[in-house]
């Protein structure tokens, strides 16, 4: 299971998505969000709040786990949140921002993590320093290439299959 490192920066992000009134940003390496995070995105999304998740491109280092991450976008993308994937080069950062509360740190989105990395993360909640994260992010949304819920609908069959037997033997 997790660390309590971990649950606690879980229990955090979490708290902190409900509480969100203008915007929640998330940039992370590995997608593998629990059910729990799924769900408080697209309720988040549904309230009219500006939900963007920056992942890595296709130029991921680990292929099997970027394909496995990206069966969770549809239905985030048919709720309103807006997912975008980092083109320049494979990304390693963990960066969270909720209004002005921003978190980094070496806590991934995922299940695994937990396991092998020593998680600490730091939590700042200042109107100046969240609006320089707040850029650093607009850079990089603005290196990426946004996957809309019409593209996601139009990818090809070999993509759809490579994601659910991908998934599937992740999950597995």
């Amino acid at each position: 299971g997790m660390g309590p490192g971990r649950q606690e920066i879980t229990r955090s992000l979490l708290h902190r998505i409900r509480k969100s009134r203008q915007r929640i940003w998330l940039a992370t390496a590995y997608f593998a969000p629990t059910r729990r995070l799924r769900k408080q995105l697209k309720r988040a999304a549904r309230r009219g709040i500006d939900v963007r998740l920056l992942l890595p491109g296709a130029r991921s280092d680990h292929p099997l786990v970027w394909y496995a991450g990206r069966r969770y976008y549809g239905r985030l993308l048919r709720q309103g949140v807006r997912v975008f994937e980092y083109q320049p080069r494979v990304t390693h950062t963990k960066l969270y921002l909720c209004d002005d509360w921003a978190s980094l740190g070496s806590a991934n989105l995922d299940h695994w993590t937990s396991h092998w990395n020593l998680e600490a993360n730091q939590e700042i909640e200042d109107e100046d320093f969240a609006a320089r994260i707040a850029a650093l992010f607009e850079h990089d949304f603005g290196q990426s290439h946004e996957i809309t819920w019409a593209d996601w609908r139009a990818r090809g069959l070999i993509r759809r299959a490579l994601e659910r037997v991908i998934g599937w033997l992740h999950a597995w």
